[in-house]
């Protein structure tokens, strides 16, 4: 990613970056984190620990279907509803909150994002088949 931000698109220049920046500083970024972490890891001796211990799977699988209900039913049941839906989802089952915290976020959380993108942003969500 590094090297083909750094070739192919244009880096730009300190003050007005170009479309070549992004990539090759996250690039730079993952390689110098992933270098750290290989050398911090030399050497050491410690026990395997399994990667996925338990039924801790769980969580990150409930949260990748979540999204994936966000992604195909944002345009059918619209923006509001699909939003709501997903932090009930979201915070409920994968979090664990209480009930009435889920709700009380959820609400809220769905009205400011739908203020911000609406009003604020000017940026149409999908309506779905709630046409206001």
């Amino acid at each position: 990613m590094a090297v083909w931000g750094s070739t192919r698109l244009s880096m730009g220049r300190f003050k007005h970056p170009g479309p070549g920046f992004l990539p090759f500083g996250l690039g730079l970024c993952l390689i110098i984190l992933s270098l750290i972490l290989i050398f911090k890891n030399l050497g050491g001796k410690s026990s395997p620990i399994p990667f996925w211990p338990r039924r801790s799977w769980l969580r990150p699988l409930l949260g990748l279907l979540s999204l994936a209900f966000f992604a195909i039913f944002i345009n059918y049941l619209g923006f509001i509803l699909t939003t709501f839906i997903f932090l009930i989802i979201w915070m409920g089952l994968i979090e664990r909150l209480r009930w009435k915290t889920v709700l009380f976020i959820s609400l809220g959380a769905t009205a400011g994002l739908y203020l911000l993108f609406v009003f604020f942003l000017e940026i149409p969500l999908p309506t779905g088949f709630l046409k206001w």
